[in-house]
């Protein structure tokens, strides 16, 4: 019963009721309305603007065993996508409980009015069985009409009535009726729900904020929904289910759940639905015959009806609720949760095991103790087999079920048992997972240097239901549909990463899927601060608790979902370079959380970080009471989950000089492999390679990464990569025919500083003015088109221009940071500084906002002035603020070397000389060589 028609929708507007009449048909009748339907009239368009709904009507009937569901729709076809949209009909029903009879098919144009029908309009029965790919074979008819001579400007509608007569329901009914709510765009309209007075119905609404009229007349009684309803409150999605049903009227004649138990039973009869000595009672015998324990022979059956029985509902002939023969279903090998439920049944009761169906709603099943009876509110049925004391909620439908996993409770909060007599509600209590669905090993190998590429090897193991997916993935021959739907997986975990190997296995014993995979990952280390610092990425304790937010008061006392049933074991190593690693956080973590069980152990060693952990949820939702505790807690556990700070000497990625280079042979190793299996217009392999030379110094390793992502990628961005490494190698011609060929294809680029540099370095500083001219439309602000020419003027030698240009901007905003540090620095640059310069220095530290680079402008100027200490001062500063600015490592060797400090003024220049290769011809230009 994975489909039961709780509703079908004709314009997705207006629901129509469940049910259908005795004597059904597959053709579709023309005929008035019932006298029973009031028919209303259509509003002024003058009270429709805004409305291209000018009418929704939604009347239903209940009267002897039948429910009859009337619909009246008028569409204003104002536009040519209105008439688009409208201009083609559908309406659907069940031919085997009911009728569908259409009543109206009009075009109102101004005062005229078109009859359709009469003009011999007529629709046409199609069998759609729309839902076939989710394995559902529903029988419905579908009503379609092209609505012929239709124009802008027109009003369509048309009315017709469904009826339906549900076959195992006998003389009593029920109805579901959507109500339609702001902002839906109808001008006017009702849901209108009648029957006689002496029949028992029960009414109600959910979440309908409306003045609804309740009536007696002509000996029916009648409940008006004005229509369209008030917009109901916005529920949060981690709200239990019973907090955000739809807006509905629901009406029943049941008196109890306990009635439908018992109208219901008799279906699901397993007396004598085997056949002695056939094929299926051979299957029972085998079962029988593999163990004397009742709990693994429920496991077997239930594995067997999981595994050999394809999913297919067949919902013709009343088999929405009617469940085939076990017999029929083993023939077939294929049924719905009916008849695999059926079927299982049968099979556990032959085998020796109490067992019972029972009902249950997949989404919505902690509402079910709130709604009024209604077979219509179940989509689902199982099994229940209680053996030793223990109920066992048994899924046909399911896949993944083992001995070992067997006792997991579904979250379906409440089943409703078929008994003879009769039973009720019973709640499904919340059971703690015995097994891991997840278990998760990590191994982070950064052992070579913590800013450069991690290499990982992840292992995942999936259990259950889950697992049953990757059975069918090992199996397939197409190797990009498999990688694709790995790597999708390995990153719901780990992210963006670089596969060089992925596999997945599949055992059928265990029922356990295996993925592996083995790769490079960007570094996670935070290289900004002056140590490396790491929020331990991947820990299954940093996201288990939902963020919940009760801030709105009517949204105050709502309790919150629990994720899951969950129970997962994640396990992470982190290979380390050795060293004093100083760990933060707790390095043993035991709570119990918002209904959630978090357990985590730490261990840090000089060269491996390891943490284990465990997460399993307990309950099935937080109280609202508990929930600022709730917040509170997992607001200290996020700020004591474990994190890494470096030692101060920890490497950075461009400190790889002589003999170290070869500690960068494994990641080579691995992006070589990620190139060669790359397809041949893939260049995402070639790029990441590019950036791992580009930012370890090995520029002409970069510069062939990109001559090969050139020749299958021509792009603005690839030639800026290779433009930028030929600059660091000195190609400084090459590199502007690179520069030019990206402007070309990308404007954006043409006004790069490292083009226009180039240029002014080659004696060719007119040039750049004239491509500054050409381009200035580039620049945002005009202080920008200034700091670029003061730029070329100083390295043309024409430094008076440069400072005239700065002084005329700063004239026009003296306080603006931007031009303040650019006067500074190209005061520092030409070597015009004066105590007057240091003090416009200062003032630029003090407003920027990222003020590394001003404190680099800055120390120049000290530079300049002869002030070394207090160069050196604000170099070191600059260089804790921004390890990677190169030129400040470079100007801080000048300076060293100026105090005397030899040994550490080569270091300095050694490792910005191999970073950055290009600035030596920059600082030379400058009258500051490095030697």
């Amino acid at each position: 019963m994975r489909y039961i028609y709780l509703a079908s929708a004709a314009t997705g507007l207006i629901a129509a009721a469940i049910a259908g009449p005795a004597q059904a048909g597959d053709t579709i009748l023309y005929a008035d309305p019932p006298t029973w339907v009031d028919v209303a009239e259509l509003p002024p368009a003058s009270d429709s603007q805004g409305s291209p709904l000018r009418l929704a009507e939604n009347q239903t009937r209940m009267e002897d065993g039948v429910v009859s569901t009337y619909g009246d729709l008028a569409f204003a076809l104002d536009t040519s996508q209105a008439l688009n949209a409208i201009g083609s009909l559908t309406i659907s029903w069940m031919p085997d409980k009911g009728d569908l009879t259409v009543h109206r098919l009009e075009l109102i144009r101004g005062d005229q009015r078109i009859d359709l029908l009469a003009n011999g309009a007529r629709f046409e029965v199609l069998r759609r069985e729309q839902r076939l790919e989710q394995r559902i074979l529903d029988g419905a008819l579908t009503a379609t009409l092209s609505v012929p001579g239709a124009e802008i400007g027109d009003v369509l509608r048309y009315s017709y009535t469904t009826t339906t007569d549900e076959q195992v329901l006998d003389d009593d009914m029920e109805s579901v009726e959507y109500v339609p709510t702001k902002p839906a765009p109808i001008a006017a309209g009702r849901v209108i729900l009648s029957w006689p007075e002496d029949e028992d119905v029960r009414w109600n609404t959910t979440r309908v904020d409306a003045a609804i009229e309740e009536t007696t007349r002509g000996g029916y009684h009648y409940v008006t929904i004005p229509l369209p309803a008030a917009e109901p409150i916005d529920i949060p999605f981690d709200a239990p289910p019973r907090f955000r049903l739809p807006p509905t009227l629901r009406a029943t004649t049941f008196g109890s759940y306990t009635e439908i138990s018992a109208d219901i039973a008799p279906y699901f009869a397993t007396e004598g639905t085997i056949e002695p000595g056939g094929a299926l009672a051979g299957k029972v015998s085998d079962i029988a015959q593999q163990s004397a324990d009742p709990l693994e022979r429920a496991a077997l059956a239930t594995r067997f009806v999981q595994d050999e029985i394809g999913y297919l509902l067949d919902g013709l002939d009343g088999g929405n609720y009617i469940p085939q023969s076990p017999e029929e279903t083993w023939e077939a090998r294929t049924g719905d949760c009916k008849a695999k439920s059926l079927l299982l049944l049968a099979m556990l009761r032959q085998l020796g095991i109490s067992a019972e169906p029972v009902l249950v709603h997949s989404q919505m099943g902690d509402a079910l103790p709130e709604l009024l009876p209604a077979l219509a509110n179940f989509d689902h049925i199982i099994v229940r087999a209680d053996i030793g004391g223990t109920s066992y909620w048994l899924d046909g439908t399911n896949s993944g079920l083992r001995l070992a996993n067997m006792i997991e409770v579904p979250r379906f909060r409440y089943a409703l048992p078929l008994r003879e007599g009769g039973a009720s509600l019973q709640e499904m209590a919340m059971r703690p997972q015995a097994v891991p669905t997840e278990e998760i090993s990590i191994r982070m190998d950064q052992s070579a240097g913590l800013a450069l590429p991690a290499i990982y090897d992840i292992t995942m193991k999936i259990s259950g239901a889950d697992a049953h997916g990757f059975q069918a993935l090992s199996l397939i021959d197409d190797a990009e549909q498999k990688e694709d739907m790995l790597y999708a997986y390995v990153a719901r975990v780990l992210g963006e990463h670089q596969a060089a190997d992925m596999e997945v296995d599949f055992d059928g014993p265990t029922g356990i899927a295996t993925i592996t995979a083995h790769g490079l990952i960007t570094s996670k280390w935070d290289g900004t601060k002056p140590r490396f610092e790491l929020d331990v990425p991947y820990q299954a304790l940093d996201d288990a608790l939902p963020t919940v937010d009760r801030s709105r008061p009517e949204i105050a006392d709502l309790p919150v979902n629990v994720r899951g049933p969950v129970f997962n074991r994640r396990d992470i190593e982190w290979k380390l370079p050795e060293g004093e690693y100083r760990l933060l956080g707790k390095p043993e973590i035991s709570e119990v959380i918002g209904g959630t069980r978090l357990e985590s152990s730490t261990d840090l060693q000089p060269d491996l970080l390891r943490i284990k952990e465990e997460v399993q949820s307990l309950a099935w939702e937080v109280p609202a009471s508990e929930l600022p505790e709730m917040r509170r807690e997992a607001l200290r556990l996020d700020r004591t989950l474990p994190r890494l700070r470096a030692p101060a000497d920890a490497k950075r990625a461009w400190e790889y000089l002589g003999a170290d280079r070869q500690l960068l042979k494994p990641i080579e190793d691995i992006y070589a492999k990620l190139v060669a299996d790359a397809d041949e217009d893939d260049t995402l392999p070639l790029i990441n390679r590019y950036s791992f030379h580009f930012w370890t110094g090995d520029f002409a390793g970069a510069r062939k990464d990109m001559d090969a992502a050139l020749a299958r990628d021509v792009s603005a961005d690839n030639y800026v990569r290779r433009a930028d490494a030929l600059l660091n190698l000195g190609e400084l011609e090459a590199a502007l025919a690179d520069y030019a060929a990206a402007a070309r294809i990308d404007a954006d680029y043409s006004l790069a500083d490292n083009r226009l540099n180039a240029l002014a370095l080659l004696g060719r500083a007119d040039e750049a003015l004239a491509l500054i001219d050409e381009n200035a439309f580039l620049f945002e602000d005009l202080k920008y088109d200034a700091m670029s020419r003061a730029s070329v003027l100083g390295l043309a030698g024409r430094a008076d221009e440069a400072l005239a240009l700065l002084e005329d901007e700063l004239a026009i905003e003296p306080d603006d940071a931007d031009l303040l540090n650019s006067m500074c620095w190209e005061s520092g640059v030409n070597d015009r500084v004066t105590e007057e310069t240091l003090a416009i220095c200062t003032s630029a530290v003090e407003k920027a906002q990222d003020s590394a680079n001003a404190i680099d402008s800055r120390a120049l100027a000290y530079y300049r002035l002869g002030q070394y200490d207090a160069a050196l001062r604000d170099l070191d500063d600059a260089l804790t603020r921004a390890p990677a600015q190169q030129p400040s490592r470079y100007l801080r060797g000048l300076v060293k070397r100026a105090l005397g400090r030899e040994e550490e003024a080569q270091a300095d220049l050694d490792i910005a000389l191999h970073a950055a290769p290009a600035i030596a011809r920059m600082y030379s230009a400058w009258g500051l060589p490095p030697r």
